[in-house]
């Protein structure tokens, strides 16, 4: 229902917009104005007015609209119907500036009744004229676009909606749209002087964000970018009231905020349907279409417009620079201007809008625009002189030093003289230099190459804030003076880079030799070009950037003026070349023996340098016996001191502590445990053999085996040891052929072999044999007889009290 309901309104608004004439073509109206409003009275709108028709049958109309359409002033200004107007009545809307003259009447009886319609205000201070629109239709006409206004009220309708039953309008062959309100004007008519809020245009439905219009001749302009923080995009107009747009839940659509909220006129962000919520302001009321700017549009003149000057000053306060005698023109809308000396004063001091005058302090003068023949008009609009200082400034001459060619010609850095041409604070001031008096080709104040020795260029300093400004004269001056130059010399550092420190202060002496007192050396530079134009003064504590030989450069100045350039040559003077300092090892097994260290010198004659050890010996080599840390200290006769150091450490043969042995068992091991400065190895049975780190050795067969460690950190020596692994066979074959004839306990010595006392038994605990020191091994036999082939079982007591017990076999 409310579908249909929606219809049926713009259906009744199209044929009202289409057939609110019984013309069938529209009537067209042209006015003359122009006139100059006398303040606090009343002064008609028009001059004349002319309405016609196409059809000449058609000679009345039921309303014209009258509306101030630019520079309306709510609560101040008025519209009114004044004397006699057969068959006309008026009505004046304060909100919208509108006056509706109702008629039926004749177009005469309404020309009559225009020139009638005077316009007032209470305002006496005009920053704006005002523009008044005569409409022969309903619509708002706005003069300085040419476009036609009109609100539609429908509450709840969509933007979507809005748009599209803009779209579907026309009025006398205008395209409708949804407006899109590009300007200050535009804002306020359809807006502040609109009978209603609603849609207009604009959407970042597509990006968000990104606000365009997206209707009518501006579809696809954007004019803001961000949210309520955010700015106009290329200066475009925007009128977002406070805090918007903030896109609360996906507001896409661009809305004119009900006059309750915030500022009257101003725009908000809402969803495609608003509140739903009906009482709530942002529940949409309706929407407004503007006509006009479409392509392949008839030419119509429903409307017209006139202008009623305000009389005003236009401009506003004036600077000018320095004291002088000034041509003072006043903007004004008036022909005629008084010029007063204060705000109260009866008689003026000027008449005219041109004012010669001598001005040598900052004035304040009062000027009334004149209205012919308007006693009112007493309102007077203040104008400032400000008068602001021109900057004091000093012709100089810039001495400069030659650069690498005798020929006149060099550089010059003039931006560091600009604290002497101009006298006093440089604040504010900009200082740039130009080849010509007129000013028309700038230098390169920082690196400038004269043209000709004592060229004259020109200084324009520059007051920022007041734009005032004044040129100095600056002669370029080369001089060709020729100075000594300078050889600093410096040992290299024991890194042996090159790159030392150099006092430079040093050169002074060597380079003002000879020179006038007042000559003085202003400081060091890396380069030539950089000494001639003072960049990148050097400390005088420099270390050179180029490695052993570095040439530097000394600006010297007299009187204020570079006086020559001196070359400053700095040598880092090579050490003598030693040895790498060196680890060596001392075998203090060998102690009192000794070794000799040297000072290393190489590639020269050891004779030619002195020696300082830290013994406080001072011969080429020294003799030492004892670990520790010797330096030496050797140097060039009258030169550089280079410093070697020796650092003797200990080492020696290795010393038994513990010998640990796993023996009479499957694996049997030998593990040593030495001490010693040394590093050392290992190797079983052979001096010569094949060296372990490990202190080791296992699966040892019994016997007594010899252990050697050797020191390889300053192979010191080899020492050796003995050590019995204890052991027995498993079985043994007493037949006579001298192979395992007999059986023992093997590994003994034979001091050992005299303590140990085994007995032996058959298997049924018969004790059959005994070995001790007096028969250290058993053939077979007990008793002189054979015994025969079977296992037997020993019970042996070692020397070191273990005991230990086993079986073997005899076999025959």
């Amino acid at each position: 229902m409310k579908i249909i309901k929606r219809f049926i309104f713009i259906l009744c608004f199209w044929l009202c917009h289409c057939y609110g004439f019984t013309q069938n073509l529209p009537p067209e109206i042209s006015v003359s104005g122009g006139q100059i409003y006398c303040p606090q009275s009343q002064v008609s709108i028009v001059a004349s007015v002319s309405i016609t028709d196409p059809n000449p049958e058609d000679t009345s109309l039921s309303e014209i609209f009258v509306q101030i359409a630019e520079g309306y002033q709510n609560g101040q200004d008025t519209l009114e119907l004044i004397g006699t107007n057969p068959n006309i009545s008026s009505s004046w809307n304060a909100s919208e500036g509108l006056l509706t003259l109702s008629g039926p009447a004749t177009f005469a009886e309404f020309e009559s009744a225009i020139e009638n319609v005077v316009f007032q205000t209470t305002q006496t201070t005009f920053t704006q004229d005002r523009q008044f629109s005569i409409n022969l239709g309903d619509a708002n006409y706005l003069p300085s676009t040419g476009h036609y206004y009109f609100y539609v009220s429908d509450p709840g309708i969509t933007w979507t909606q809005a748009r599209d039953a803009a779209a579907a309008q026309t009025y006398f062959g205008l395209q409708g749209y949804l407006a899109t309100l590009s300007s200050e004007e535009e804002s306020q008519l359809a807006g502040e002087q609109s009978p209603g809020t609603g849609w207009i245009g604009g959407s970042d439905a597509e990006v968000e964000g990104t606000w365009k219009w997206v209707t009518g001749p501006e579809a696809g302009t954007v004019f803001w970018q961000g949210n309520a923080n955010g700015s106009a995009a290329n200066n475009e107009f925007s009128f977002w009231n406070y805090n918007e747009p903030n896109n609360v839940n996906n507001e896409d659509y661009a809305h004119i905020t009900d006059a309750s909220i915030g500022v009257l006129g101003a725009w908000n962000d809402l969803s495609n349907t608003g509140d739903l919520a009906v009482n709530n302001p942002y529940h949409p009321q309706g929407y407004i279409v503007e006509y006009g700017g479409m392509p392949n549009e008839p030419n119509i003149s429903l409307s017209a417009s006139t202008t009623l000057i305000m009389p005003r000053v236009l401009d506003g306060d004036i600077a000018v620079c320095g004291t002088d005698t000034f041509t003072l023109t006043a903007e004004a809308s008036t022909s005629e201007v008084w010029w007063f000396e204060t705000s109260t004063s009866m008689t003026p001091i000027h008449v005219g809008l041109n004012y010669d005058v001598n001005i040598n302090t900052t004035t304040t003068y009062w000027l009334l625009p004149v209205v012919q023949g308007c006693s009112t008009n007493t309102e007077r609009y203040p104008l400032t002189i400000t008068i602001n200082a021109i900057p004091i400034v000093n012709n100089i001459t810039i001495s400069q030093c030659e650069d690498d060619v005798m020929d006149g010609i060099s550089n010059f850095n003039l931006s560091t003289y600009n604290d002497v041409i101009v006298s006093g604070d440089l604040n504010n001031l900009d200082v740039n230099f130009f080849e010509t008096v007129d000013l028309s080709i700038p230098l390169d104040d920082d690196n400038y190459t004269n043209l000709t020795n004592n060229q004259v260029v020109y200084a324009q300093v520059l007051n920022t804030i007041t734009g005032c400004s004044v040129i100095a004269e600056v002669l370029l001056s080369v001089n060709t003076n020729v100075s000594n130059y300078s050889i600093l010399t410096e040992c290299d550092n024991l890194d042996e880079t090159g790159v030392v420190s150099f006092d430079l202060t040093q050169a002074e002496s060597q380079i003002l030799n000879s020179l006038a007192s007042d000559v003085v050396v202003l400081g060091y530079y890396e380069t030539h070009s950089n000494a001639l134009l003072q960049d990148n003064q050097l400390n005088s504590n420099f270390t050179n950037t180029e490695p052993y030989n570095q040439t530097i450069f000394a600006r010297l100045e007299q009187n204020g003026s570079c006086y020559s350039i001196a070359e400053v040559n700095l040598n880092a003077e090579h050490l003598p070349n030693l040895l790498e300092n060196e680890t060596i090892f001392y075998c203090t097994n060998t102690f009192p023996d000794t070794i000799s260290l040297n000072g290393g010198v190489v590639d020269d004659v050891p004779n030619n340098f002195y020696y300082n050890w830290s013994t406080g010996e001072t011969t080429m080599t020294i003799d030492v016996n004892e670990p520790g840390t010797y330096s030496v200290e050797v140097t060039k006769p009258f030169g550089c001191t280079n410093t070697r150091t020796i650092t003797v450490l200990p080492s020696n043969t290795a010393t038994f502590e513990t010998i640990e042995v796993t023996d009479l068992s499957e694996n049997n091991s030998i593990t040593v445990i030495v001490s010693g400065d040394g590093d050392y190895v290992y190797a079983l049975d052979d001096e010569n053999g094949i060296y372990q780190d490990s202190n080791s050795f296992e699966n040892l067969p019994a016997g007594i085996h010899s252990v050697y460690v050797k020191d390889i950190k300053a192979d010191c020596g080899i020492v050796s040891t003995d050590v019995v692994v204890l052991g027995f066979p498993k079985f043994f074959t007493p037949n006579g052929d001298t192979v395992n004839d007999t059986w023992q306990i093997k590994g003994f010595s034979l001091e050992l072999s005299k303590n140990v006392h085994v007995e032996i038994f058959n298997r049924y605990g018969k004790l059959v044999g005994l070995i001790n020191a007096s028969n250290p091994k058993w053939n077979g036999s007990h008793n002189g007889k054979l015994l025969p082939t079977d296992d037997y079982w020993f019970a042996a007591t070692l020397p070191d009290g273990r005991t230990f017990k086993g079986h073997f076999t005899l076999k025959r």
